[in-house]
């Protein structure tokens, strides 16, 4: 950029001279990209489970980091001998390591509102389920989501309440926590075809397609009756051949 004083002759050299005395500016630093979790768990023998990767035991003082976990929402599910499972819905960000501490399962799953009734608890639940399906039919989907998250604080096991959240994130195009929350349904009823199903369809948007493929197929096998699960599976093994033909 032109100055008033580059019509001066020995301007330039100055600049050259300063230029040559100055620090070279330092090097912008990669931005992490990935995020940490350190769990502690009541003793050791637990064993840790970061959504549907496989469960690795805890340390001998009950510890356990798990490295390079994509940001945004996860469920981890802590076993320990002779105890309930307890899970811990989390959201790290990247670049920090996000401590999930030690709780009771009667703490972790039973109703956050002690003072509710059960009949009043099933009651507020079905309301608030009810509520979140009129939101998203209506595309409002960040109340739909807040809506199904207060119901699971009612019943955090509920796989209907996970598949319910992850069709709303796939009617939203949130493909990463529709998969989550599929995932989950599923780990809370593995014979949820429905969850399969939408499963597949989440896996397919993150052109993951054998992923995809194998959810559709799972599906298909829970409920042979369904035409939906099915014209999805062959569909994404055209898909597939196509993809093939194309490396070829």
């Amino acid at each position: 950029m032109r100055t008033e004083f580059q019509r001066v002759l020995w301007v330039p050299l100055l600049g050259l001279l300063i230029q040559a005395a100055s620090p070279a500016a330092p090097r912008r630093e990669r931005e992490p990209v990935s995020a940490e979790i350190s769990v502690h768990t009541a003793h050791a023998g637990c064993m840790v489970q970061l959504d549907d990767a496989p469960a690795q035991p805890a340390g001998p003082q009950g510890d356990l980091a798990l490295t390079n976990v994509e940001p945004g929402g996860h469920y981890v599910h802590v076993r320990c001998p002779g105890a309930d499972e307890v899970d811990y819905f989390i959201s790290p960000q990247a670049g920090v390591i996000l401590k999930v501490p030690q709780k009771k399962a009667a703490a972790s799953n039973a109703p956050q509102d002690a003072g509710l009734e059960v009949a009043e608890a099933h009651l507020r639940l079905r309301h608030l389920a009810q509520q979140a399906v009129q939101l998203r039919a209506q595309g409002q989907f960040e109340q739909a989501v807040k809506a199904l998250r207060e119901a699971m604080q009612l019943d955090p096991k509920n796989s209907d309440l996970h598949r319910e959240l992850g069709i709303t994130f796939l009617m939203g195009k949130d493909w990463k926590s529709a998969r989550i929350e599929m995932l989950e349904a599923i780990h809370h009823d593995p014979q949820d075809s429905d969850a399969y199903n939408g499963l597949g369809y989440a896996l397919e948007k993150l052109d993951d397609l054998k992923g995809a493929a194998d959810a559709y197929r799972t599906a298909m096998h829970l409920d042979p009756g369904d035409s939906s699960s099915r014209s999805h599976y062959f569909d994404i093994l055209a898909k597939i051949q196509a993809q093939n033909l194309r490396k070829k």
